[in-house]
């Protein structure tokens, strides 16, 4: 079928084709065992760099939170100088997860260095002043930066776009300590409903290497203890599923926020310094008043969650609070604050439908986490890595739940190849397939 396939194709020298015949099997491997050696190495400097940049916001954001009721009032000055920052010197460079997923498609040309400069300091000025990010953007863009311009100076094809997937997957990993959830992530959010299985090789050895680069560098990582110990029946697979739609619903809420506060305040105000200024007042008289409760990572929201102290609002406070930040020019990310959000939404819901509130707190975790970045098999390996294999049915229940009620929505620009409701309207007018793109293969 496949050789039926290829006889189809046009038979000129640069037809694909022709590709696939000019590279032996032999030669194709090779060039895997090649991408291992430069995932590695991407992985060794993604994870050096990443744990610099991981230990520095922890470090700041924690002297920012001993002095949070002067440091938050500069958060005015913080934006006002990212903004500038971005608009001098990064002028004709593309910086954001935007740019960083066109890069990987090969919209545009470049994802340049410069951008994990960027990404430093904004990332921790903005964690300094209790601005309310996350840090995960900035670490994969970090990645994302060093891995292509590792790949520029390799003379294989698309080595540029596999090392800056391989770099994303490696500060991913370096940042959270999760590799197989960092890999599948790195994987997964590029493509919906796809995964680049031309980066596989690059991208595995690059998460394994920075996990290994940032122990070695005695950088510690969260783990929470939860016990997973018990029987699944056909009453808690619908609670837990059930459970999963809420988490698949608050991570369209964020993605909601996120798109139309960036509209409102570029509609609201057209200088964007105004803007940062006024937003970054605004959001610090509010972070005032609830007592810095909702600046940083959202760390002490996840210790409270899984302690029992969530109040039943906090989840969608730290949503807001996170996409206006962002919304607003702010550095940062948006992972981390998801895992606070979804395990506050976990504790406090877990009693509403049966579930012990630890146990959802820690499906929430997860769970948001995925509807938010559309991602199906990154957030349920997360859940793995972080509670343990016992949690894998249950993760994987309320993950699918969170994957189908996000109804398509991404934080990320990421490429769309077929929603769930085209391909569903298809199938209910028996429509003949469209052709697009399957996942790229391993060997291509």
């Amino acid at each position: 079928m496949w050789e039926r396939g290829l006889r189809r194709l046009p038979r000129g020298r640069n037809s694909m084709a022709g590709k696939f015949r000019e590279k032996s099997g032999a030669f194709l491997f090779a060039e895997q065992i090649v991408y291992a050696f430069l995932g590695t190495a991407v992985g060794m400097a993604v994870g050096a760099v990443g744990g610099i940049f991981g230990a520095g916001v922890d470090k700041l954001g924690a002297f920012g939170m001993a002095h949070f009721s002067l440091y938050v009032w500069f958060l005015p000055v913080v934006g006002v100088l990212t903004v500038a920052v971005l608009r001098i010197f990064g002028k004709n460079s593309p910086v954001g997860m935007g740019a960083l997923f066109s890069a990987s498609r090969g919209e545009i040309g470049n994802f340049p260095l410069r951008n994990a400069a960027f990404q430093f300091a904004g990332g921790w000025a903005a964690h300094l002043f209790c601005a309310s990010v996350g840090r995960e953007g900035a670490g994969v863009q970090i990645g994302a930066a060093i891995g292509m311009g590792i790949g520029k100076e390799v003379p294989l094809r698309d080595a540029d776009k596999i090392l800056l997937v391989a770099g994303m997957a490696a500060g991913f990993s370096a940042l959270f300590g999760t590799p197989v959830c960092a890999l599948f992530f790195a994987l997964e959010v590029t493509v919906v409903g796809g995964i680049r299985l031309r980066a596989l090789v690059a991208s595995v050895f690059s998460a394994f290497a920075a996990y290994f680069t940032v122990q070695l560098c005695h950088v510690s990582h969260s783990v929470y203890a939860v016990s997973f110990d018990f029987a699944l029946d056909v009453s808690l697979f619908l609670r837990v599923f059930v459970f999963g739609a809420l988490c698949g619903i608050a991570g369209l809420i964020f993605c909601v926020a996120r798109k139309y506060a960036a509209k409102f305040f570029a509609a609201s105000c057209k200088n964007a310094y105004v803007r940062a200024a006024v937003a970054g007042l605004m959001l610090a008289c509010l972070l005032w008043l609830s007592k810095g409760r909702y600046s940083g990572l959202g760390t002490d929201l996840i210790a409270d969650a899984f302690a029992g102290r969530a109040a039943a609002y906090d989840w969608i406070v730290k949503l807001l609070f996170t996409a206006v930040f962002l919304s607003v020019g702010f550095l940062g990310g948006e992972v981390t604050t998801l895992f606070a959000a979804g395990s506050c939404l976990g504790a406090a819901a877990g009693n509403w439908f049966g579930i012990d509130p630890a146990v959802a707190a820690a499906l929430g975790y997860a769970a948001v986490f995925g509807a938010a970045t559309n991602t199906l098999f990154a957030p349920v390996l997360l859940g793995v890595e972080i509670f343990g294999g016992a949690s894998l049915p249950f993760m994987a229940i309320a993950c699918l739940a969170a994957y189908l009620f996000n109804f398509g929505r991404s934080v990320y620009n990421q490429k769309v190849r077929e929603t769930v409701i085209e391909s569903l309207e298809r199938r209910i007018r028996k429509d003949k397939p469209r052709v697009f793109a399957l996942p790229e293969r391993l060997y291509r």
